[in-house]
């Protein structure tokens, strides 16, 4: 089977790079990608998920027809950068390492996982090597906490496992478990007052707002939990009396119990703390992510330790506080699991990749999809699915 072209990767990871694709206006990103599957034989499909946010595309999913026996996988990456997005430029360092320019994002998180996709099926392609069917799905507004693919109909595909190349660390690790992430608003108001002539009659937003923030368990709750407040606004004047307060955080937990727990607290606290001062609080949220996680002996996680160690790479199972479009798969009864993918100091203006990292993650792919199906991962798959 022929090997990955490290010139030709990097040149698509490259060209990748070029597009400025932040979420929601990754228009450009989607032509361009559904052009490059195209010239390798393979129709990516175009759903009207962006009517829900105004995005300039929908998600792409399309199959590419295998002959080995099994049923078919799923890959998956997302077309979406963070920002600082626009004009971004990557920088091909002597080492082989690549990184922006230092103002801007590279957009490895998640180009790299396309290109290391890309290249895995032209390696395949050209040694014509027997595959198994393969479905992909890329979508927009990952970052946006899995907008693309919170509206995708996955009834649209037949796969039940999938690897998704969205992970930062070491090649070789898979995150076989993500959290539930509620995002939460807390809205504070009470009164207005000149500070200097009559501040007892204000009602002072920002008091009530402290003595939240002192009552929560911010940082690390438990092994499992963790919560932030992130974001804290209010106030117009050094002399007035602040009638109003918005504060915005996060909250992650591996188990999807006590996330909605820590939230009813959340509520809770905040109603008693501006009660104490006759304010009042209402608390706005969004379950963005529904935690999952999967067993280390699934087929889809052997299959994954046997791809890598095929390659020469030892495999590491590990799991993320993050989130990933397969949080979604998981709510729609898929096994999935992300992989790393070769990128390294995301969302941040310091993020890079390595050339021979990507090499080595397109070889695992390659792997991956060139796998004959084991009859006792048979057997687990029908197990599993009762």
């Amino acid at each position: 089977m022929t090997l990955p072209d490290a010139n030709r990767l990097t040149d698509q990871f490259l060209a990748f790079t070029k597009i400025d694709s932040p979420s929601f206006h990754e228009g450009e990103m989607a032509a361009y990608v559904k052009q490059v599957f195209q010239d390798l034989g393979i129709v990516l499909h175009e759903d009207d998920a962006n009517k829900y946010y105004g995005s300039q595309t929908g998600n792409l999913y399309g199959c590419w027809q295998g002959t080995l026996p099994g049923e078919p996988i799923l890959f998956m990456g997302h077309l979406d950068t963070v920002e600082p997005a626009y004009g971004r430029h990557a920088v091909l360092h002597e080492d082989g390492t690549i990184t922006s320019a230092g103002n801007t994002v590279l957009g490895a998180d998640d180009q790299s996982g396309l290109a290391e996709i890309v290249e895995a099926i032209r390696c395949i392609q050209e040694s014509h090597t027997a595959h198994r069917t393969i479905e992909f799905l890329i979508t927009f507004g990952e970052e946006a906490f899995d907008k693309g693919s919170r509206k995708f109909d996955f009834s649209l595909l037949k796969a039940r496992q999938a690897y998704t190349l969205d992970l930062e660390a070491p090649v070789g690790t898979a995150s076989l478990w993500e959290p539930t992430l509620i995002s939460f608003t807390v809205d504070i108001r009470g009164r207005s007052a000149h500070a200097g002539f009559n501040p007892e009659k204000g009602i002072n937003a920002l008091t009530a707002s402290a003595e939240l923030i002192h009552s929560l368990p911010i940082g690390r709750v438990d092994p499992v939990t963790v919560l932030n407040i992130g974001m804290i606004s209010g106030g117009t004047a050094v002399n007035a009396v602040p009638d109003h307060v918005v504060m915005k955080g996060e909250l992650r937990s591996r188990n999807h119990e006590k996330a909605l727990s820590l939230l009813k607290k959340i509520q809770d606290n905040a109603a008693e703390s501006a009660e104490k001062i006759g304010a009042k609080a209402s608390v706005d949220y969004e379950i963005a992510l529904h935690e999952y996680c999967i067993d280390e002996k699934e087929p889809v996680v052997k299959r994954y330790e046997a791809a890598c160690e095929k390659a020469g790479i030892k495999p590491v199972l590990s799991g993320s506080f993050g989130g990933s479009d397969n949080n979604q798969f998981a709510q729609h009864g898929g096994r999935g699991i992300v992989i790393a993918s070769a990128m390294y100091n995301c969302h941040t203006v310091h993020e890079y990749t390595r050339i021979s990292d990507m090499v080595q993650v397109a070889r695992i792919v390659m792997n991956l999809m060139t796998m004959e199906e084991d009859e006792k991962d048979e057997a687990a798959v029908t197990v599993s699915d009762q």
